[in-house]
């Protein structure tokens, strides 16, 4: 199921469409002030380091917008995605996450998290080993937001967000 899932959420992403290109548009933009765009993540936010959430942030967030969704993923995996992290129905009107979001199914802001991959609730950071692996922060806006109770698993997010995006962003970054 899990396979299934994950080749799901690679073709749904490649239609979405996005790219480094991309952040130069005005519109939905997404970044972390914890690293630069395609560089190394620091191992703060990794396995081998304390584990948390970077901070992110962003902007541009569409006027008809009722939700935004956040979904952390590793790029390079040989036969599947892997989601490290997945945030649902994130108020319209924030600007990002803080760093070290609490591994909560809600947090203050009324923003979920699902479980991820891990089948853990919130954030796990980077882990690939000898190799170098890409991580991709995709932010998407949404004409809904969730009406499921929390928690969700990272595979139904992004099964519900299919025909609601109406603006999307990445950031990304590397970890070995």
């Amino acid at each position: 199921m899990k396979r299934v899932l994950s080749v799901t959420l690679v073709i749904f992403l490649a239609a979405c469409g996005g790219s480094e290109k991309d952040r130069g548009k005005k519109g939905l933009a997404l970044k972390s002030p914890a690293f630069q765009y395609g560089w190394k993540i620091p191992a703060k936010y990794t396995c081998d380091g304390a584990n948390v959430s970077p901070e992110l942030v962003w902007s541009g967030v569409p006027a008809g917008a009722k939700s935004l969704v956040l979904i952390c993923e590793d790029i390079s995996g040989v036969s599947s995605a892997f989601i490290h992290w997945a945030v649902y129905n994130i108020p319209p009107t924030s600007a990002g996450l803080p760093q070290n979001v609490p591994p909560k199914a809600q947090l203050s802001d009324g923003s979920r998290q699902a479980y991820n991959t891990y089948s853990l609730l919130g954030y796990m950071g980077p882990c690939p080993g000898n190799e170098t692996h890409q991580y991709v922060f995709n932010l998407y806006a949404l004409d809904i937001s969730f009406e499921d109770e929390p928690p969700l698993n990272a595979g139904k997010v992004i099964f519900l967000l299919e025909g609601h995006v109406i603006a999307r962003s990445r950031y990304l970054g590397t970890y070995r």
